[in-house]
């Protein structure tokens, strides 16, 4: 995967959204590392300018439209050369965008 892929959905807590990719991921024989997964709920102006252009947060701001969650999947979460899922039940994909600063996991 080049860049990160982020969706959007409605969920009530991280645990919800970590446990729906879980579940889609295994259903598609993939491995995620959930520490390479950002969920972002309420205003994700902040927390998205992280890793992305100006642009892209907003692009991505306004492209969630009525959900409340945004989750990014970045490229580490999964095994080199696996090909994330394109959409699940509860997610739809808004796109893969360049990251312009990786992130740090602690």
């Amino acid at each position: 995967m080049t860049g990160a892929a982020v969706f959007a959905g409605r969920f009530a807590s991280q645990p919800l959204v970590f446990a729906h990719l879980l579940d889609a991921a295994d259903r598609r024989g993939l491995a995620l590392d959930l520490d390479h997964v950002e969920v972002i709920q309420g205003d994700p102006t902040k927390r998205l300018g992280h890793a992305f252009a100006p642009g892209d947060v907003a692009a991505l701001a306004a492209a969630r439209g009525p959900d409340d969650t945004l989750v990014v999947v970045f490229p580490e979460a999964l095994i080199p050369g696996a090909r994330l899922f394109a959409d699940t039940a509860l997610l739809r994909p808004l796109g893969t965008f360049r990251q312009i600063r990786k992130r740090s996991v602690a």
